[in-house]
C-alpha cells in the first residue's frame, strides 16, 4: 500500500498537491511546474512516498538538509502530507509517516520535522503527531507582507526601517 514514488506517479502527486494547496492560506495560484520541481527534489533525495491501492491516493514528501548549527546531524522537513479525504481514517496517513521515518533512518537523518496547518484538522493532526512520539519544537506564524504585488514582484518597502 505504501511505496516509493516513481516518476510515473508525478501527475497523481501533482493533482494531490493542487488539492492540498487549496487548503492552505496562501493566496497565490497553484503553479504545477514549480510544484513538480519540489516533488522532483524530494524524489531525487529518496523521500517521496505514495499510498496506492490500485490508484495513488496519498503522498508524503520531505527534503533533507544538514542542521544550520552543526555538521553532526541531518534533518528532514515534510513539505506536504496528503491523503484523499475519502480514504482517511484507514491508517494510510500514519503508514506514510512511518515509512518516511524508515527512509530517514536509512539515510541517517536524525530529526524529522512535520507540520500541520491551522486550516486543516489541527487538533486531530497534533494529537496524532504526539501519539507517534513527536514533540513540539517551534510554532510558525505567517504574515502577509504588503510590499509585493500579485505577481510576487517586490514593489517597494513600506514598513519600518528602524527600531525592530
Amino acid at each position: 500500500m505504501i511505496r516509493l514514488a516513481t516518476t510515473e506517479d508525478f501527475d497523481d502527486i501533482l493533482d494531490m498537491c493542487e488539492e492540498f494547496w487549496g487548503h492552505t492560506q496562501f493566496e497565490e495560484p497553484f503553479e504545477r511546474d514549480h510544484a513538480e520541481k519540489m516533488v522532483q527534489l524530494s524524489f531525487d533525495q529518496g523521500l517521496l512516498l505514495v499510498a496506492d491501492d490500485g490508484g495513488v491516493f496519498g503522498v508524503i514528501f520531505a527534503i533533507k538538509s544538514p542542521l544550520i548549527g552543526s555538521t553532526k546531524a541531518w534533518t528532514a522537513t515534510e513539505i506536504a502530507w496528503w491523503v484523499n479525504p475519502k480514504k482517511r481514517g484507514k491508517l494510510a496517513g500514519v503508514q506514510l509517516i512511518a515509512h518516511l521515518e524508515r527512509l530517514c533512518i536509512e539515510q541517517e537523518v536524525k530529526y524529522l520535522n512535520l507540520a500541520y496547518m491551522q486550516s486543516s484538522m489541527p487538533d486531530t493532526v497534533r494529537k496524532l503527531y504526539e501519539k507517534l512520539g513527536y514533540k513540539l519544537q517551534e510554532t510558525l506564524y505567517t504574515k502577509v507582507l504588503y510590499g509585493f504585488d500579485n505577481s510576487g514582484n517586490h514593489s517597494g518597502w513600506n514598513g519600518p526601517t528602524r527600531g525592530l
